[in-house]
């Protein structure tokens, strides 16, 4: 299960007065609002994944070219978008640690999704990739191949010149297809994490889980 990225997507950049601390509460509130109802259900293993540091995604670093009041971190991300993603899966652990004692539901589980995409901003090679903040689908004539105007697969008008936002020749260089999503390979190192039972809280290993 993989919640809230659109809806911190859509108000980090629309809003430049944003009251984290409410949206985060109100947000990691639905959150366990579904959970409980999942669970009413009778779910009991269930792998519930934190946000991704939207401020490297390169969707959002090309928004920060034309908004140079957005200050860049050391991992080269928007400080400020991470702070609000961070605060979220600070308080989106709390709330699984309390489920988890209040309903004794040892089999919800946090996939670290911030902390593998982090890891492979700083560690490239780790992961084979070589472009760690460009998106491999776009039509940017900057370093995150981004033209907001022209999503992955579109086309659009620029400086009078028709131009298609297309595929690179190697996705597997990227972390990011179209400047949000993973590529088909870095998807695949997260569910290889996933099933090992790597950057889960508590370790959780589904390779294990699934064994007869």
């Amino acid at each position: 299960m993989m919640p809230a990225h659109n809806d911190y997507s859509n108000v980090l950049v629309s809003s430049a007065n944003l009251d984290a601390p409410t949206l985060v509460s109100a947000v990691v509130s639905a959150i366990e609002l579904a959970l409980r109802g999942i669970h009413g259900e009778g779910a009991r293993t269930m792998i519930l994944m934190n946000v991704l540091p939207l401020g490297c995604a390169p969707s959002f670093l090309g928004f920060a070219l034309t908004n140079p009041s957005l200050q860049k971190d050391k991992d080269s991300c928007i400080a400020s978008y991470n702070a609000v993603v961070d605060l979220h899966n600070a308080e989106l652990k709390k709330m699984v640690e309390s489920l988890r004692t209040e309903l004794s539901w040892t089999g919800l589980v946090l996939f670290d999704l911030n902390a593998i995409y982090l890891d492979a901003v700083r560690n490239p090679s780790k992961y084979a990739v070589t472009k760690p903040l460009a998106a491999c689908c776009g039509a940017g004539a900057n370093e995150y191949n981004i033209n907001l105007a022209i999503p992955c697969g579109k086309s659009g008008t620029v400086n009078g010149t028709t131009v298609t936002a297309g595929r690179c020749s190697d996705p597997s260089q990227y972390i990011s297809w179209d400047g949000l999503h993973p590529t088909e390979s870095f998807a695949e190192y997260i569910a290889s994490a996933m099933l090992k039972g790597e950057f889960t809280y508590p370790s959780f290993s589904l390779d294990e889980a699934c064994k007869p």
